[in-house]
């Protein structure tokens, strides 16, 4: 049971990346915080993310330690995009906007992560087995109610509760997540990458895929098809119907697929959410997935939760009232994360084509966009700075 009532607590719901983001940064600005997470232990399923240097600059400001960065990630040097033929579309030198912007790009394991930023945070401050169940919200502070009918009060609530978001359904009763037309299956596997410090996506008609290094003798690869939202395919059969869809794409797909373990393979619709009004309500914000969540094309979704984490603690430190520290905070990061929502869209449909017609278009472009244009894009994206936290 939680029953606890402390008025001056930021109480936040999630204890995923972002939620533990925030946690480490309220620890280091000294205010006053507890986290409550609906599962009974922590832990961050067995996939792979983008960690983009925008994303290592705020977690040295969070005072996350980067050490499971070594040996347990790979770094990115250089960004392609390909046919499954074999053919590169485009590519970007990752390495000289790295050497640029002073922080490396990396894929890493999830769960490293999260268990990084776990370290960063006290375990007296995290309720585990506490599943939001509801707000009462009044001009004091916010009450959360739990499902085994306890309650937790603080002067504001966070909502870090990811895509299915129980403090967003609570103070703006929103709408389902919007399908993005495609599923999305994941998997970590003993096998080497063809090439560690390439991160490439794989195209060909209706089918993307990726393979990674997370350092030697490891890879994290994914790969989507277009499929009806919920048709899920048994665990027992995606390897063998990815190993039929995926035969003879190039760059090392069906090799790394083949070194799967079946029962490794997560499959996982994709989704986002068209734009908010505004993420805050009252004393009650969101952060991370909850309050902008994105499609997976740019791998910044996790980057953008540790942004937020950065950019909303110093709001709290900076600002005397919850009004005006969340419109700091939203007035600071909509522009950024819609952004990269609406970008991350268009490039999942485009990607996904499957006309022939639309096929060679979408290549065609590929090729004459200039390599300048691509490294601009990609430093709007990696080159943003969430700032200090005070």
């Amino acid at each position: 049971m939680v029953d606890e009532e402390v008025d001056g607590d930021v109480l936040v719901v999630g204890a995923g990346i972002g939620g533990l983001a925030l946690a480490a940064g309220l620890e280091r600005a000294g205010i006053p915080y507890r986290v409550f997470e609906r599962a009974p232990a922590l832990g961050e399923i067995g996939a792979g993310l983008g960690l983009w240097a925008n994303a290592i600059r705020a977690l040295d400001t969070l005072g996350v330690p980067l050490g499971f960065l070594d040996g347990g990630a790979s770094i990115v040097q250089r960004g392609e995009a390909a046919t499954a033929s074999g053919s590169v579309l485009s590519a970007f030198d990752v390495a000289a906007l790295s050497a640029e912007l002073g922080a490396r790009s990396h894929v890493v394991h999830r769960g490293e992560l999260h268990a990084a930023l776990a370290a960063a945070v006290p375990e007296a401050r995290v309720t585990l087995g506490a599943e939001c169940a509801g707000l009462e919200p009044d001009d004091d502070g916010v009450t959360v109610r739990f499902a085994d009918g306890s309650e937790a009060r603080g002067a504001i609530v966070v909502g870090a509760d990811g895509l299915w978001s129980a403090v967003r359904a609570a103070a703006f009763g929103d709408a389902p997540p919007v399908y993005a037309g495609e599923t999305c299956y994941r998997a970590v596997a003993a096998h080497d990458a063809p090439d560690p410090e390439v991160l490439r996506e794989v195209q060909g008609r209706g089918l993307r895929c990726c393979v990674t290094s997370l350092g030697p003798g490891r890879v994290y690869w994914w790969a989507t098809e277009r499929r009806a939202e919920g048709d899920v395919v048994p665990e027992a059969e995606r390897k063998a119907r990815l190993t039929e869809l995926f035969a003879g794409f190039a760059f090392g797909f069906p090799e790394a697929l083949a070194a799967t373990a079946p029962d490794a393979i997560l499959q996982n619709d994709l989704y986002d959410r068209p734009p908010l009004p505004r993420w805050s309500a009252g004393r009650v914000t969101l952060l991370g997935d909850a309050a902008h969540p994105s499609t997976p094309n740019l791998g910044q979704g996790a980057c953008m939760a540790i942004e937020d984490a950065v950019v909303l603690t110093r709001a709290l430190a900076r600002h005397d009232t919850p009004r005006d520290a969340f419109a700091a905070y939203e007035a600071e990061r909509r522009d950024r994360c819609y952004g990269i929502v609406k970008q991350s869209r268009t490039l999942g449909r485009v990607g996904s084509w499957s006309n022939p017609a639309l096929v060679a278009v979408r290549e065609a472009s590929m090729r004459l966009t200039p390599r300048w244009l691509m490294t601009r894009m990609m430093r709007a994206q990696i080159g943003y700075d969430a700032g200090p936290l005070a």
